[in-house]
């Protein structure tokens, strides 16, 4: 379908023809009285006359901490109609210090998820002291056109409203504001909540030539291929005057420090009651640095054409770095910057900024001709192959988690680690090796369900193809012996065990004996898969570290056979900043721990998602980047934190899922995000002193 048909109209396609385009403003809430229906979870709210917009009063709204996501929900009785309407808006002042992220979330039905079923969620930023007007918007659903999200709403700051299940605009019951895992007690002051006009949308020729968004401008835009060359000279001078922090050794330790055994290669150790990588040459080492270094997200322009229909045809760059799939911007624009073949002074240029920068790390998911530089050390991340099987459970995990009790999930793993440990196991510069990412180890704080899904998943498939099952069977078969032991233990009725072959469901079952069971088998699932990884690592590349899967959900569990044979335990951690409440969990453990992922993205330089943690802007990015090292190195056993990623990702979204993130350090176009940078180099520049001499 044509994208003029699509999106002609900043409405969603729950509308039809007939609806009218709204051109007033209507009022919803302005709180100069009671308004019932209200609702909260673990927060507060209450009228104040500070940061009114409209009348005298307004409301604050005060989010607590520990929760997962406390929230204020505005319910509206009977549900409202907002077909017609471009977005809603809502005035907002942060009359604190400190940056508060939030999020929205507008819902069509009671039965909304939160997960895109009935509801559309958005994240907005605004720093201490700020005051700004935001809008929900109301247009064009992104997924229809391949992005995360759209460009934003006129001078309003778009949170965006992303969600891909059955949402009526006709049929609103509530929205609401709330905030994700906050360290501290947060509050904002909200007024004047109001539905705004529509406007007509327009995505032909979104992009231009250099991937960059056709309707802003924006400090460091390309507007010509000559920008490039004067853009260099900038950087240059401003490199020039920033060398690599002076107490750094050649591996980007603090050469100023302390000097313990050297081995040659990187280990791991504790110093005055702080863990620490210690390099090659014996120094203290605090892994940071950017993900994603030499990759780049392919675009896709089949079934989008209207999108690109600006570019010129005839381009050599964008012909040169054009795919079956569609377009590579930024191979485009370095093409355009360094000339043919652009790999290696990208590369070189690339070094030299991360040091600059004060970054020592080159992390996951940079391709190989980023590493083994011989300038800065990196990581390696190991994927197996899937000739094994895997254990699928929940909604959340398609992928499913890898059966370690398969002997082909050793062999896959080995023939892996093989292949890396190939090229890396003599170089000092490597750190080490993750394996796997954000694998379905199920989260221990959000339900039973939850908690156990790799052993639920495992009872509902059959014996015969799953070898995760037979181990889960046998585990029970040893500690009941006989089947009416289990079925007193667990208030069944199974005949047999032969029973048990087929798919068994205990969703109405999980308290007492069942629990501990899947428990046990949680933990022998994880022992399992450790071992088996660490044993493969250690035989192929004894001279280099096991960093871990990089966490995402987790348990008890599965925390202790990790913390058995990881050298280091790995976290992807999208927070605020690190809350040391939520993260006592690691005192049970004695390992150091390195953060895989975080970011703080912005919409002000022509990407128009924010990732999972927003920013008002660069200069907001950079102060939210210091709260957050600050935090991870005020925690004794954090040794490091990876920014996700490299560079921007595409406007008009990567291939793969349609992210469209403004979370990079460096643009579509290869232009360092100056602002954001001034602030790296400064928190780069003090990590040792902060850590080890305050």
């Amino acid at each position: 379908m044509s994208l003029r048909y699509l999106a002609l109209w900043c409405i969603p396609a729950a509308l039809h023809a007939q609806d009218v385009l709204k051109t007033d403003t209507r009022s919803l809430d302005s709180f100069e009285g009671d308004r019932p229906g209200i609702t909260t979870k673990h927060a507060e709210y209450a009228p104040t006359t500070d940061g009114a917009t409209d009348g005298s009063k307004a409301l604050r709204l005060t989010f607590h901490t520990p929760a997962a996501y406390p929230s204020v929900a505005f319910t509206f009785d009977p549900p409202q109609d907002f077909r017609g309407y471009g977005g809603l808006a809502f005035d907002v002042y942060n009359p604190g210090r400190n940056t508060v992220a939030f999020n929205t979330r507008i819902d069509s039905s009671d039965q909304a998820d939160g997960g895109g079923n009935h509801s559309r969620t958005g994240r907005g930023s605004i720093d201490g002291g700020q005051r700004a007007t935001f809008v929900i918007p109301f247009g064009t659903d992104p997924s229809t056109l391949g992005v995360k999200a759209l460009p934003g709403f006129g001078a309003f700051r778009s949170v965006g409203a992303s969600g891909k299940g059955p949402f009526d605009l006709g049929h609103i019951v509530n929205w609401q504001v709330f905030l994700n895992l906050p360290a501290e007690d947060r509050e904002i002051i909200i007024d004047t909540v109001r539905l705004v006009p529509g406007h007509k949308e327009d995505f032909s020729n979104l992009v231009d030539k250099y991937g960059q968004y056709t309707r802003e401008t924006w400090p460091g835009k390309v507007t010509a291929d000559t920008d490039f060359a004067a853009q260099l000279a900038v950087e240059d001078r401003d490199i020039a005057a920033h060398p690599a922090p002076k107490d750094r050794d050649i591996y980007g330790g603090w050469a100023a420090g302390p000097k313990l055994d050297a081995t040659g290669f990187f280990r791991v150790a504790e110093y005055d009651g702080k863990w620490a990588f210690v390099d090659p040459e014996g120094r203290l080492f605090l892994s940071f640095g950017p993900t994603c270094v030499g990759t780049t997200d392919e675009t896709t322009i089949k079934g989008r054409e209207e999108l690109f229909n600006g570019l010129p045809t005839d381009d050599p760059a964008l012909n040169a770095a054009r795919t079956e799939g569609g377009e590579d911007f930024l191979k485009a624009n370095l093409i355009r910057k360094y000339g043919q073949p652009y790999i290696k002074p990208w590369l070189e240029r690339s070094y030299t900024r991360l040091l600059s920068w004060g970054f020592n790390t080159i992390a996951a998911f940079s391709s190989w001709e980023s590493i083994g530089n011989g300038r800065v050390p990196y990581t390696l991340t190991i994927w197996p192959a899937n000739k094994h099987p895997r254990v699928t459970w929940g909604t959340g995990y398609v992928r499913g988690m890898d059966d370690p009790f398969d002997p082909r999930f050793a062999a896959d793993v080995a023939s892996a680690v093989e292949a890396q440990a190939a090229r890396a196991k003599d170089d000092p510069f490597c750190i080490g090796y993750f394996v796997g990412n954000e694998e379905a180890w199920g989260f221990y704080k959000n339900d039973p369900a939850n908690h156990y899904g790799l052993a639920l998943g495992a009872l509902k498939a059959t014996t015969a193809d799953s070898p995760a099952k037979q181990a889960l069977l046998k585990q029970l078969r040893e500690k009941y012996t006989d089947i009416g032991a289990l079925n007193s233990a667990w208030g069944t009725t199974f005949a047999d065990w032969n029973v048990l072959d087929a798919p068994v469901s205990l969703q109405d079952k999980l308290k007492g004996a069942v629990l501990a069971n899947l428990s046990a088998f949680l933990s022998l699932y994880a022992e399992k898969y450790f071992r088996t990884v660490s044993e493969a690592i250690k035989k192929a590349d004894p001279n280099h570290l096991y960093l871990g899967c990089r966490f995402a959900g987790y348990s008890p569990e599965v925390l202790a056979a990790a913390a058995k044979y990881c050298d280091v335990l790995s976290f992807n951690i999208y927070r605020e900043k690190l809350s040391a409440s939520e993260w006592a969990i690691l005192d049970a453990y004695n390992k150091p721990v390195l953060i895989g992922e975080f970011h703080f993205g912005s919409t002000d330089r022509g990407v128009f998602d924010t990732g999972l943690f927003a920013a008002a802007d660069q200069a907001s990015r950079g102060g939210s980047y210091e709260t957050y090292v600050w935090s991870a190195l005020d925690h004794p056993k954090f040794v490091g934190a990876h920014w996700f990623q490299y560079a921007d990702q595409p406007a008009t979204g990567r291939s793969m899922d349609g992210e469209n993130a403004g979370i990079g350090i460096v643009s579509i176009t290869d232009t360092p995000h100056q602002e954001f940078i001034d602030s790296i180099r400064q928190t780069n520049a003090d990590i040792y002193s902060y850590r080890f001499q305050k």
